[in-house]
């Protein structure tokens, strides 16, 4: 009867802990995906991060990839491109409702300016992010587009002309 009473014991003092998680707030979902470049550690150690539409796209996309090659996506859409060296960075919560957020991370990568955009989505009780864009003005993208390979995935390409 006691070792049912500590087990019941650890599991009332540590079930908050659990729920506050990574993905239990945008902003600390968000946060947390950055600590590893910033500490240098390498890309992001955290996982099941992408909602389920936007985890759907990826899956597609990485079906239809032969096998030895990259995705549609072949950068780290985080840090916006294959290498990083991260400073000034800034993480803030741009709004938030019941079930959706945005989140902005600002930064510097090799010293050029980068902002991206996250928009997050509550499913099952976890925050997940359902859309990557990059803000930064000649660099533009939107991750769900370029998965689906829309025209307007890349806003800032030139469009070659059709003769």
């Amino acid at each position: 009867m006691r070792m049912i009473a500590l087990i019941f014991a650890f599991l009332f003092v540590t079930a908050p802990a659990f729920a506050q998680g990574p993905a239990s707030d945008p902003l600390t979902l968000i946060k947390a995906i950055y600590a590893p470049y910033v500490s240098g550690t390498g890309n992001s150690e955290v996982d099941d991060v992408y909602s389920k539409r936007l985890q759907a796209l990826l899956d597609a996309d990485a079906a239809t990839t032969p096998k030895g090659d990259a995705g549609t996506i072949d950068w780290d859409v985080f840090v916006n491109g294959n290498n990083w060296e991260l400073s000034d960075l800034h993480i803030v919560l741009v709004e938030k409702s019941a079930g959706r957020a945005r989140v902005r991370a600002s930064f510097k990568s090799f010293k050029k300016p980068q902002q991206i955009m996250f928009d997050l989505v509550l499913e099952d009780g976890r925050w997940f992010i359902d859309e990557v864009t990059s803000l930064q003005p000649g660099s533009r993208w939107t991750m769900s587009k370029i998965l689906t390979h829309a025209p307007d995935a890349f806003p800032d390409e030139k469009k070659e002309e059709k003769k």
